[in-house]
């Protein structure tokens, strides 16, 4: 019974946002129809989100050939896989642990080595968008002085110091704890070591030059992807977008948002958070920007019914998921 309340929770959760954003007002069920009565909008959201996917794919893989090579094509398989997991199955195996998990089958690899790609990828990914969001909102500060955003400013540069610190000087730290503490045992400390085993392929790609420039720019193209797309649904509502350093840096905040596994793909969650943010500028531009990200999300539910598609054809992917949940 605890299994199910769990795979239940972040579902109900997702639900009870989009209940309460539509009553509410911000959630325009009309929008939504109106966006997808328009060709331009179907056919640059099919090509840009299936692009986002290969990309998404590429930056992962990278990491994986740190451990064992892998095809761009399985990389890209496994990632739509991961999807339809995250949409579908919330509350159980995580899209990411299914990737982990089925390429530990296929490459003979141990489970702690594709979860630590698959952890690294992601931190790496939340590193570039929070340099990004920091970037954007300190050029826009120096053209336009607009007080309005130093609260975004600090709090993105503040964060983007943190990350900086924790991945270059994170494994030292918790090496001197453990010189201070010596051999005493301690809960903490094994905790802590386990946790820096786990980001061990975190730590060390932040130190490989090469990857780390890649990888940022990798994730530069897959966030102007995302936030372009956006844009364009906004414009296409007759709605005004502030400037695009604002825009593109907010968008971050919300993806940030958005990625907190509260709900199921950050349904809901997501919404909300774009509100927040853009009904600051305007009750129109918050509308817009809850349509905007909602119809992105509904994209990538249509790819994330592929990578279903192609799990259901997997038996022995659908047998080593299905021994994982039990």
């Amino acid at each position: 019974m605890k299994h199910w309340g769990r795979n239940l929770l972040r579902p109900v959760a997702a639900l009870a946002f989009l209940i309460i954003l539509i009553k509410k007002g911000p959630f325009q069920l009309d929008q939504i129809k109106y966006i997808f009565s328009q060709e331009k909008v179907l056919i640059t959201g099919f090509g840009l989100i299936l692009l986002q996917f290969f990309l998404t794919a590429y930056r992962w893989k990278l990491f994986v050939d740190t451990k064992a090579k892998i095809s761009a094509f399985l990389a890209f398989k496994l990632t739509l896989i991961g999807q339809f997991f995250s949409f579908f199955i919330p509350g159980g195996v995580g899209g990411d642990i299914v990737k982990a998990l089925e390429l530990s089958k296929l490459k003979s690899l141990s489970r702690s080595d594709t979860l630590s790609t698959v952890l690294a990828d992601r931190i790496f990914g939340l590193f570039a968008m929070v340099l990004f969001s920091s970037l954007f909102l300190a050029i826009d500060f120096s053209l336009e002085h607009n007080n309005g955003i130093l609260k975004y400013l600090a709090f993105s540069t503040l964060l983007l110091l943190a990350m900086f610190v924790g991945l270059m000087f994170g494994r030292v730290v918790v090496q001197m704890i453990y010189n201070f503490f010596g051999s005493k045992e301690n809960k903490i400390l094994l905790t802590l070591q386990k946790m820096v085993t786990s980001f061990d392929l975190t730590f060390t790609s932040f130190r490989n030059k090469k990857l780390v420039s890649f990888t940022v720019l990798l994730s530069l193209v897959l966030q102007v992807i995302s936030i372009y797309f956006m844009s364009l649904v906004v414009e296409s509502l007759g709605v005004s977008i502030p400037s695009y350093l604002i825009f593109f840096s907010l968008c971050c905040f919300g993806f940030l948002a958005s990625a907190i596994p509260i709900t199921p793909a950050g349904i809901g969650v997501g919404q909300a958070a774009f509100y927040f943010l853009f009904a600051a500028f305007s009750e129109d531009l918050g509308k817009a920007a809850v349509t905007a990200i909602s119809a992105l999300q509904l994209f990538q539910f249509f790819y994330a019914i592929i990578g279903g598609i192609i799990f259901s054809a997997s038996p022995l992917l659908r047998k080593n998921i299905q021994a994982e949940q039990k």
